[in-house]
């Protein structure tokens, strides 16, 4: 992920005070190609939220960056290059020894340095160069494949990402058959051979893998790729549908879920109001995840929630206990940072969590209060809160209107963890 660095233009506060006092240090800092730049750099650091101690030490290594660029004679910033930095730790880590399995000076230093570059880029001083196309023997149909999976089937990006990973692992299994005259001669009984072994090498999830592969097949046969229609020769997976059962969680174990959280703490505050969200709306964790400053609308106490996996937005009051908990993580959120979203990491330089952040923190909580339950996280709230509301006697359409779903047939999975119905109809035990 790519850390944002401000101001975007060079600065001429003194940042470098702010952290250093001595002149010496000062002086050594302000010399050789990079000097003129450690004042907006550490005046950058200082504004994105990060502490003395992390600062100083990603200072620290870029001054004896810019130690080794004058010792090697470069005199201007525009002749500095990432080229410079194996070099560079080769000659900085020469002595470095550590016995501990959690640092490794290598990617420390790399770390640091990659902050230095990044704000370099930001104010126009530093060009990465282009990394050069990589020309395959199937990117002939790689390539538009996935700008038609973009931008004309608008395929949610967590979604692309994995049809590319599973359409060019398949691709390169064809080896040299994947050429274009060779694809074209392809026979049925021969594409279904490599569909086949390619399943059965192949270690991902295999309902997602065949979806992948009919989405692909259907594609070459539209544009004239393949001799016919091939969709049918992936393997079916037998699903039935509302076969499983909801995963949800008793009210007591949600209760220690709760109790686990110190909400004295910034990660706590931040937690506690993730969680208690998720609770009194079950919503997805992509949902949370978005959740922004203007989705509250504090005078009218409603919070809103953005349409989800063709679902609808949902607009609902703004429960006493979930505002206090949000205003409590809000009073730890960084002004500084220019993310709208409300959940943000506590770490500069503050960026917005993803789904997978929600969805590991809760897991976090779910082990610590012991509610052992199959691939527990934030879609296990959801569940909770569907089981709760039908044991509160809420009717099916309500409870669809919460969850955002756009067809009330979604909602009916938790109908069959709605006990008090299946009392009703249960049938007498016989008697022997």
């Amino acid at each position: 992920m790519r850390k944002p660095f401000y101001p975007s233009a060079p600065s001429d506060e003194l940042g470098l005070e702010y952290f250093y006092v001595e002149r010496r240090t000062l002086a050594d800092f302000r010399r050789g190609p990079l000097g003129r730049y450690f004042d907006g750099f550490a005046a950058g650091l200082k504004k994105n939220g990060y502490t003395a101690h992390t600062a100083c030490t990603i200072l620290g290594t870029s001054c004896v960056f810019n130690a080794f660029l004058i010792e090697r004679g470069i005199k201007t910033a525009t002749a500095v290059t990432e080229a410079l930095i194996p070099p560079f730790l080769e000659v900085y880590l020469r002595d470095v020894r550590t016995s501990s399995a959690h640092y490794t000076p290598r990617h420390h230093c790399l770390s640091n340095l990659r902050h230095l570059f990044l704000y370099l880029e930001a104010i126009k001083v530093y060009d990465p160069p282009k990394p050069e196309p990589v020309v395959t023997r199937y990117s002939w149909l790689l390539e538009p494949y996935t700008k038609y999976l973009q931008d004309e089937r608008q395929i949610a990006p967590v979604t692309l990402k994995r049809h590319v990973a599973h359409t060019t692992a398949f691709l390169e299994s064809l080896k040299e058959d994947v050429q274009r005259p060779r694809l074209r001669a392809l026979r049925a009984e021969q594409v279904e051979a490599r569909i086949r072994q390619f399943i059965k090498s192949s270690k991902d999830n295999i309902s997602s893998l065949c979806s992948s592969l009919r989405r692909l097949l259907a594609y070459c046969d539209n544009h004239g790729h393949t001799q016919s229609d091939f969709t049918g020769l992936v393997p079916r997976q037998r699903r039935y549908r509302h076969a499983s059962l909801p995963r949800g969680i008793d009210d007591s174990a949600l209760e220690r879920v709760l109790a686990e959280i110190d909400k004295e703490t910034p990660n706590g505050a931040r937690d506690y109001a993730i969680i208690l969200v998720l609770m009194a709306y079950g919503v997805r964790a992509i949902s949370a995840a978005q959740l922004s400053l203007d989705d509250l609308d504090w005078p009218q106490a409603k919070i809103r929630f953005h349409a989800q996996k063709g679902g609808k937005e949902v607009v609902v009051p703004l429960l006493d206990a979930v505002g206090e908990a949000i205003i409590q993580w809000l009073r730890h959120r960084d002004p500084r940072t220019p993310y709208r979203e409300v959940f943000l990491s506590t770490k500069a330089p503050h960026t917005s969590l993803s789904s997978m952040a929600i969805s590991t923190v809760v897991k976090h909580y779910l082990h610590k209060a012991g509610a052992h339950q199959p691939g527990r996280g934030a879609h296990t709230l959801r569940h909770s809160w569907a089981i709760r509301a039908l044991e509160h006697d809420q009717p099916i359409k309500a409870i669809a209107d919460v969850l955002g779903h756009r067809y009330i047939d979604t909602t009916y999975i938790y109908a069959k963890a709605d006990l008090k119905m299946l009392r009703q109809v249960a049938m007498p035990w016989p008697q022997r």
